[in-house]
C-alpha cells in the first residue's frame, strides 16, 4: 500500500481557490474585460481628446488611467476574491479542515486519515488528479478535492503516490 503523509495549512485553501477560480470562465472573462476591454476604450477616448480637443493633458490622464487599470485591475480583482474566499472559511472550520492528513491507497479505496478520523473514497467516485506547479488536487467532485501540498509532504513518495492513484482511478472508470 502506497502511503504519503502531509501537512494541509491555510494558504494551501487559498491555493486551491486560486486554482479553481484560474478555470473558471467567467472569471477570466472578467479579468480580459479589466485587463483589455476597459483600458482600451479609455486610450480611444484620450486620442479623441488629444485630436478633437488638442488638450494634451487631459489626453495623458486618461491614457495613464487606462495603463494602471490595465496592469493594476487584475491583481486588485485576485487581491479581493482571495480576502472574500478567507472569510468563507470561519475558526471552526479552520480548525476542523487543517493539519496533518494521512492518504492510503488500498485495492478498493482511498484512505484520508485525519484528526477528525478515518475516511474512505472509492475509487469510482473519485474523478480525477490534478497536478500544480506545487500541488496536486484529487476531484472528488466539481468543487472539491483533497488538497496535497508538495511542500509540506513528510512521509512517502508523492510522485510513486499520484502514479498508483492515477492507475486505480482509471480501472474503476
Amino acid at each position: 500500500m502506497t502511503e504519503i503523509q502531509y501537512e494541509l495549512r491555510e494558504q494551501d485553501l487559498l491555493a486551491f481557490n486560486d486554482f479553481q477560480l484560474k478555470n473558471t470562465e467567467s472569471l477570466q472573462k472578467t479579468l480580459r474585460r479589466h485587463q483589455a476591454t476597459i483600458p482600451g476604450m479609455l486610450i480611444l477616448i484620450a486620442v479623441f481628446v488629444w485630436f478633437g480637443y488638442q488638450d494634451t493633458l487631459t489626453a495623458a490622464w486618461i491614457a495613464i488611467t487606462g495603463a494602471v487599470w490595465g496592469v493594476g485591475a487584475p491583481f486588485f480583482l485576485r487581491w479581493q476574491t482571495r480576502r472574500k474566499i478567507a472569510r468563507m472559511y470561519t475558526a471552526e472550520d479552520k480548525a476542523r479542515i487543517l493539519g496533518e492528513y494521512t492518504l492510503r491507497i488500498e485495492p478498493h479505496a482511498l484512505i484520508e486519515v485525519s484528526k477528525a478520523g478515518e475516511s474512505r473514497i472509492n475509487w469510482e467516485d473519485i474523478l480525477r488528479i490534478e497536478p500544480a506547479k506545487n500541488y496536486a488536487f484529487i476531484f472528488v467532485s466539481l468543487d472539491s478535492a483533497l488538497i496535497i501540498p508538495r511542500a509540506t509532504v513528510k512521509k512517502g513518495d508523492i510522485l510513486e503516490f499520484f502514479k498508483e492513484a492515477d492507475q486505480r482511478i482509471e480501472k474503476a472508470a
